[in-house]
Formats: C-alpha cells, structure tokens, sequence
C-alpha cells in the first residue's frame, strides 16, 4: 500500500514540475487554435483573445488539480501516522 501511494506522489510531483511546460504550452494551443478560427472565419482577432484565455485558465485548472491530489495524498498518509 505504501509503495502505491509513493508512486502516485511521485507521479503528481513530476506532473506539478512540468508546470512550467504546461503554461506555455496550453496558451500557445489556444492562441493558434484561435488564430487559424480567425482565419477561417474572418473574425480576426475575437477567437484568437477567447482562445488564449481558455488556454490559461486550462493551465491553471490543471495546476490547482494537481495540487489538491497531492494535499489529499499528504493528508491520507497523515491520518495514517495517527
């Protein structure tokens, strides 16, 4: 049981290091998503702005996900050392 907890800590510390990947990463999907949209449609630059912002606030969600599976595991192992 101990080793399965420890490698799901591990798992979510490597997913919260890569953090500074995901950010950028997440708002250059939505600006090129809504860039090309633009194109597409004319609308130049309305979907490309809303685009961007889904792609940060999706970074952002997944940051605050990970943080709460990681305070869950910590609080489960100190209720076990009760």
């Amino acid at each position: 049981m101990t080793d399965r907890k420890d490698n799901r800590r591990t798992r979510i510390l490597a997913e919260l290091a890569s953090v500074g990947i995901q950010f950028p990463v997440s708002i250059g999907i939505g600006y090129l998503m809504g860039h090309y949209l633009d194109k597409w449609l004319g609308l130049y630059p309305i979907l490309t702005i809303i685009f961007s912002i889904l792609g940060v606030v999706a970074a952002f969600i997944n940051v605050f996900r990970l943080n709460a599976e990681l305070n869950r595991i910590e609080k489960e192992e100190r209720e076990e050392k009760e």
